[in-house]
């Protein structure tokens, strides 16, 4: 008997939207006109909106999945997501979900360091429906760390937002998307109920839980790009587990970061 196609549920990343580098690059900056062009498919196209923790209750068979649906995420807590892409959403009456980097909210900009929502932002993005998710203290890659830095990054982290936002916060994205048994542990100890990695394929509602698969979505990606991820065809579906190259790549990280925290320091004098 044959079994029914698995319906498919883009699940988009966003990270900055403007004509400013970020990180020193553009790549993840997509233009303001593009995105404005880019929300207005979803909604012509009849896609349902769905935040990471309203589409999590379908993940765990608490609710049915909605017709067509879309999720529309942010990455790192840009001021331009308050500033230029809410009011682009409102419009298009879609809704979101923003993992932002808890050190940073608020902090001035820097030479070497991008400019942050600040926590009356924050909650007015809550306000118009955005969900307000923990993208770790301070973005390291989880995998590569000891327990007390884990705790302090994934469950301090959530705290601190909570605080903040006035709110419960419960979902998680994996800074690089980087994640392992470990990172998942703390991510559930610390009460979260989902977790968003990237794998740069498409969701569904067998996918997991606390690894939700996203598609990045860059500068150049465009209309035509959305469109062909609406149609399911612009990435293949997500798989279960880890492949071999990711555990790979997580072994090559790990052992560069041991050999970087072992390295001896050299004293600089002080006159």
């Amino acid at each position: 008997m044959n079994r029914a196609p698995r319906a498919v549920v883009p699940v988009l990343c966003y990270h900055s939207v403007g004509d400013v580098r970020r990180d020193n690059t553009l790549r993840w900056s997509v233009s303001p006109g593009d995105f404005d062009e880019q929300m207005a498919l979803i909604r012509e196209c009849g896609r349902t909106p769905m935040t990471v923790s309203g589409y999590a209750t379908v993940l765990r068979g608490l609710a049915p999945l909605p017709p067509r649906p879309v999720l529309i995420t942010f990455d790192d807590g840009f001021p331009d997501l308050a500033e230029a892409a809410l009011p682009v959403l409102r419009r298009h009456r879609l809704t979101a979900t923003a993992y932002v980097i808890v050190a940073r909210v608020g902090a001035a900009p820097s030479p070497d360091r991008d400019p942050s929502l600040d926590w009356d932002q924050l909650r007015e993005l809550r306000t118009h429906g955005v969900e307000i998710g923990s993208h770790s203290r301070s973005h390291p890659a989880l995998d590569c760390l000891r327990p007390a830095q884990l705790h302090q990054e994934v469950a301090a982290s959530r705290q601190a937002l909570e605080d903040g936002i006035g709110a419960p916060v419960g979902s998680f994205a994996y800074p690089y998307g980087y994640h392992s048994n470990a990172v998942r542990t703390a991510v559930r100890a610390a009460g979260y109920s989902s977790a968003c990695g990237v794998k740069n394929a498409l969701s569904h509602p067998d996918d997991d839980v606390f690894a939700i698969a996203r598609v990045l979505i860059e500068r150049d990606t465009g209309v035509a790009g959305i469109g062909a991820l609406l149609d399911g065809t612009g990435r293949p579906l997500a798989w279960r587990g880890e492949r071999l190259r990711t555990r790979g790549w997580r072994a090559y990280r790990r052992a560069r970061h041991l050999v970087h925290v072992a390295r001896p320091r050299v004293s600089r004098p002080t006159s």
